[in-house]
């Protein structure tokens, strides 16, 4: 390697550098001096911005660099899925649909684009799976031939279904143990409609063969290979095969199949006319608060099938009751002119479905039609209520505009500045932060906070790096820190910090899932929530780190105004 003497580097250097100069004859400290400022310091990987991907989900292109398919499958396989909380479901799904670089290696062999498919069907998402199997032909392959047919029979084609079931011969295929077992199954499903008595019955047996566990699938083809009633085995999961098996013979009780249904089959009875109206109602609303049907269209399911009962019926108490009520309250509320009535058919919609898990997507539901309202004081009672509206469908200027509306400055109570510190904690924008946090310090100081919602908003705080307020900081120290609540196994979280670091982006996010647990960040213990929301927040996930906080806090935060 040529050797270049430092006085002419140096002037080298100083040719490409606005204002710098180097003496005729520096000494060599002076030269060296030069040299140091002149180039500029090392740029650390993970100070770089990363390259991100086109198609819209705000995720890198190199979304899961770190990774092989085998570990994604690993992190996959210990989730529920779809995750509870609508945060995590939010990036969860933009992580399983983005199109980005898949792990090294997998291009070729179809296991990452199976692996995807597998997590789309079990997240209920048949649409979302159909569009990334159209870009990837499945003739020639058992295993997304077998895909392919799950998900047209979720997506209701039954025909088409066993159409690339008869293509494709499954049993001496390589796919997974259990996959095949499936396939086989779905083989059997394919001869019972065809009439094929014989048929359903062998494929009951290669079924066994191949270690599928008992199901209600499973003892409705030998009950059709013998032409006797079936004795169903009570399944742990009901999946959307089992039931379409157990539909050509009898029928399995609605509690049963609302209670143990797998998300795929509850979004297909939401979606399919043929489902009874008192089955294919409440399966949405499940599948809704699974978050495997979106707000948006189990609004327009409630539209669908909303009873015919007046506003003056409804707010009475009417005898519409459950789904139905809520159904025709929803309409109810969208169609009202009148504020008054508007406002308190929503607020009644809105205390009938907290019992069913679905407070976050009803608040998201009303969005539009609290938008369409304009706040005056008749209606001021009702300013909580669309603050939180407006938290949950992310529209913080709506959350502003009714604080603003419904503050009645020197009447007890009648400060509602504490919602913006809860816009300014889920707002990524937010023109300023701290909004609202000195109405926060006085709720807390006046004990409107119970102790585990106040270390839970420290928490909150001090993982999005705010300064949090002293007196926040007393009153919590005054109760112990809660110890319930998800918190995952040993390791979890150090892999968590460590995924952050690098900035790989997807193990960060499945890890994050894996820390919350079952029920989101209302569910997770302290540590778990703070780790995670930190990790989302290091890997340059902000605005998703800021909602977890949301979802963490709205369902407990305190309401100060009377009606």
């Amino acid at each position: 390697m040529p050797h270049f003497r430092p006085l002419i580097v140096a002037m080298a250097l100083a040719s490409f550098v606005p204002g710098a100069t180097v003496p005729a004859f520096a000494a060599p400290s002076q030269r060296d001096t030069v040299m140091r400022d002149a180039i500029p310091p090392p740029v650390e990987k993970g100070d770089l911005a990363p390259v991100m991907a086109t198609d819209g989900s705000g995720l890198p292109f190199e979304l899961w660099q770190g990774l092989s398919t085998d570990k994604i499958e690993a992190l996959i396989s210990v989730l529920e899925i779809p995750p509870r909380s609508p945060a995590l479901h939010g990036l969860w799904k933009r992580l399983i649909t983005a199109d980005v670089t898949p792990p090294s290696g997998t291009a070729a062999n179809g296991r990452f684009t199976a692996l995807r498919l597998e997590a789309l069907y079990r997240s209920g998402l048949a649409k979302d799976a159909a569009a990334e199997l159209a870009e990837h032909p499945s003739a020639s392959d058992p295993l997304l031939a077998m895909l392919t047919a799950r998900n047209q029979l979720a997506s209701g084609d039954s025909a088409k279904a066993c159409q690339t079931v008869q293509q494709v011969t499954f049993a001496k295929s390589q796919m997974p143990k259990r996959l095949k077992g499936q396939a086989i199954l779905m083989s059997g499903y394919c001869a019972a409609v065809a009439g094929d008595i014989a048929g359903a019955g062998l494929a009951a047996e290669l079924a066994r063969e191949e270690g599928q566990e008992q199901s209600p699938g499973l003892d409705a083809l030998d009950a059709i290979s013998i032409g006797a009633k079936p004795k169903l085995t009570a399944p742990k999961q009901l999946t959307l095969l089992d039931y379409r098996i157990v539909e050509r013979i009898g029928q399995l009780p609605h509690a049963e199949i609302l209670e143990k249904g797998e998300p795929a089959l509850l979004v297909a009875l939401s979606h399919d006319p043929a489902t009874p109206v008192d089955l294919g109602l409440p399966a949405a609303e499940k599948a809704a608060a699974l978050n495997a049907l979106p707000p948006e269209m189990l609004a327009a399911i409630y539209r669908a099938n909303a009873g015919a009962e007046s506003a003056q019926e409804l707010l009475s108490g009417g005898k519409l009751k459950g789904a139905f009520r809520r159904a025709a309250l929803f309409k109810a509320a969208e169609s009202e002119r009148t504020p008054m009535t508007k406002t308190r058919l929503m607020q009644a919609f809105i205390d009938d479905v907290k019992k069913t898990g679905l407070h976050f997507q009803a608040l998201q539901m009303l969005a539009p039609a609290v938008a369409s309202l304009n706040p005056q004081p008749e209606i001021r009672w009702f300013a909580e209520t669309a603050a939180e509206i407006g938290l949950a469908s992310a529209q913080y200027d709506l959350v502003r505009r009714w604080v603003a509306a419904g503050s009645v400055p020197g009447r007890p109570g009648g400060s509602l500045d504490h919602w913006l510190a809860l816009a300014d904690i889920a707002d990524a924008n937010a023109p300023a932060r701290g909004e609202g946090l000195a109405a926060v310090e006085a709720l807390a100081r006046n004990g409107r906070f119970k102790p585990d919602d106040l270390h839970r908003l420290a928490t909150v705080l001090d993982a999005l790096n705010y300064n949090v307020p002293i007196p926040l900081w007393e009153a919590a120290s005054r109760t112990p820190q809660p110890n319930t609540g998800y918190l995952p196994e040993t390791g979890v979280l150090s892999e968590l910090q460590d995924a952050s670091k690098k900035k790989e982006f997807g193990r960060t996010v499945l890890l994050a899932m894996q820390a919350l647990g079952p029920n989101g960040a209302e569910g997770a213990h302290m540590i778990a929530l703070g780790d995670s929301i930190r990790a989302l927040k290091r890997a340059g996930l902000e605005p998703d780190a800021r909602r977890l906080g949301l979802e963490a806090l709205l369902g407990a935060w305190p309401h100060v105004s009377t009606n």
